[in-house]
C-alpha cells in the first residue's frame, strides 16, 4: 500500500462560518427580510449555506 504524505493527502475544505450579524448585512442574504432573518438565525455563526438553508425552511415552507 502506497505511503501518503501530507502533500498528497485529501483533506475536504471546510465552509467558512460567518457572525450572524455580519451575514444578515451581506448581499448573500439580501433577499430576506432582515428583521425576520435576525429572529430566525439564533445562533453566534453560520456558514452562507446553512444560514440560507435555515432560511428556505421557515420563511419558504423548506423547498
Amino acid at each position: 500500500m502506497p505511503k501518503l504524505n501530507e502533500k498528497s493527502a485529501v483533506v475536504p475544505q471546510q465552509e467558512k462560518k460567518y457572525p450572524t450579524r455580519k451575514l444578515l448585512n451581506s448581499k448573500h442574504l439580501a433577499g430576506y427580510q432582515r428583521d425576520f432573518a435576525r429572529v430566525i438565525l439564533t445562533e453566534t455563526e453560520y456558514t452562507i449555506k446553512e444560514a440560507t438553508t435555515v432560511l428556505d425552511e421557515v420563511l419558504k415552507g423548506g423547498r
